[in-house]
């Protein structure tokens, strides 16, 4: 069917605008005037994410073309970069995939980061080449306090302690303090996205030594508590603290790390042993809170689950669990894909389609070394989002993937981003996805 033109749009493509546009005015109308609690909270999340719907279906490419599947799969990358300013060769190529809409999220790293003015300069020039303005790009970094913060007192911000410090040392409503101060740094420097609160047990609460478990969580002081109800309280904290300064969070590490005794960064951690359903508990509150924008996975495996792919590959675990019993219609965001535990046992191609099939929506691609030390002959590539795209176009070719699932994907990324847009307000884990 031949449908009549004006001005180069299509008389039922300017209807879904106008339709879309209403309902963002719609929107705001309403949220003025909610005099919380005036209606339930669930009612507020629905309303938002039918809005944020409204925002991504109408987002099209300049010339009011909509996004290709290629686009959409390079929109499923998030990428470490090198370099300090926009003029770096490796920022220059991620800002031409940004500005090709072929790339959806960047990460920075202590690497990139020298001071405050520093880093606003760079972080403001990824989001300018951002095409899409109704969906941001995603700017990560991982910003927990302690031994992992990439904002410190020595690239000229401020220090913010441990969980395990704060937990101890500050009541809830002293942690939502210390972590709002934290996320207007975040927020000052513009980033948009940290990848926290850590949500992993301490320690087996059981165990009467009450030694950490983990050498890369309890051992450094990332973990909130031995126990589940602590943990909860605390990360609240957090996430509120950055929904008030509109950023967004990712509970990580899904679906526990806390007990695992290796280093996912150096190889495969096995937690068939000791994994515990305890650990699942905070995951599970936050999400039925409301409050989880997104679920980081760890590189585990867990042969009582599956004996053949860690938890990032499996999909015997985000679908039948995160998706079917959590109920988490959010976006999942893989761990740091260039991991000794990803790197070593699997190859790229296979490694991300296996990630794709097991229900990651964000794909996160540090290319760092550091990360990578225990793979041989690993070399940063930082054309990422155009790789990726041209991996999973000859996938679907194959019969391996689905334009089904990418759209999925897309879905549920652009509805994440969408709440980033200044006319809405954050509400955590909104409806929608599988």
């Amino acid at each position: 069917m031949v449908t009549a033109r004006a001005g180069g749009l299509t008389r039922r493509k300017r209807r879904a605008m106008g339709a879309a546009q209403n309902d963002r005015m719609t929107l705001s109308k309403m949220m003025r005037s909610w005099p919380s609690p005036s209606l339930p909270r669930v009612a507020k999340i629905l309303a938002l994410g039918l809005a944020g719907l409204a925002l991504a279906g109408c987002q099209t490419w300049p010339g009011q073309q909509p996004l290709t599947l290629a686009q959409k799969a390079g929109q499923m990358v998030m990428m470490g970069i090198d370099g300090t300013d926009a003029a770096s060769p490796a920022v220059q190529q991620a800002l031409a995939q940004i500005r090709a809409g072929q790339l959806g999220g960047v990460i920075l790293f202590r690497n990139n980061i020298t001071s405050p003015g520093q880093v606003r300069a760079l972080n403001a020039a990824l989001q300018a080449a951002n095409p899409l303005p109704a969906l941001p790009l995603l700017i990560a970094l991982d910003q927990e306090g302690g031994l992992v913060q990439r904002l410190r007192a020595s690239n000229g911000f401020e220090d913010t302690p441990a969980p395990e410090q704060v937990a101890t040392s500050q009541t809830p409503e002293q942690a939502y303090a210390t972590y709002r101060h934290m996320a207007s740094m975040v927020k000052g420097a513009g980033f948009n996205f940290n990848l926290g609160p850590v949500v992993d047990l301490r320690c087996d609460p059981h165990d009467e030594t009450h030694q950490p478990a983990s050498a890369v969580i309890g051992v450094l002081g990332r973990s909130f508590a031995d126990e589940p109800a602590v943990a909860e309280r605390y990360a609240t904290a957090f996430i509120r603290a950055h929904h008030d300064e509109g950023l967004l969070t990712a509970l990580k590490h899904y679906p526990g790390h806390g007990l695992a005794h290796d280093d996912s960064h150096l190889g495969l951690v096995d937690v068939t042993d000791t994994a515990q359903s305890m650990e699942l508990r905070p995951f599970r509150h936050l999400i039925r809170a409301g409050l989880a924008d997104a679920v980081l996975t760890a590189h585990l495996v867990n042969r009582r689950i599956d004996p053949d792919w860690p938890i990032t590959l499996s999909q015997k675990m985000i679908g039948p669990h995160l998706r079917e019993r959590l109920h988490f219609g959010g976006v999942v965001v893989t761990d740091d894909m260039h991991m000794g535990a990803i790197q070593k046992y699997h190859g790229e191609r296979e490694a991300l389609v296996r990630a794709i099939q097991a229900g990651n929506d964000l794909l996160v691609y540090s290319n760092s070394t550091v990360a990578a030390r225990e793979v041989p002959g690993f070399a940063p590539r930082y054309d990422m989002g155009q790789h990726v795209a041209a991996l999973v176009q000859d996938a679907i070719a194959r019969g391996e993937l689905t334009p089904q699932q990418i759209e999925a994907s897309w879905q549920r990324l652009a509805r994440l981003r969408a709440r980033l847009h200044p006319a809405l307000p954050l509400a955590g884990n909104l409806p929608g996805g599988d």
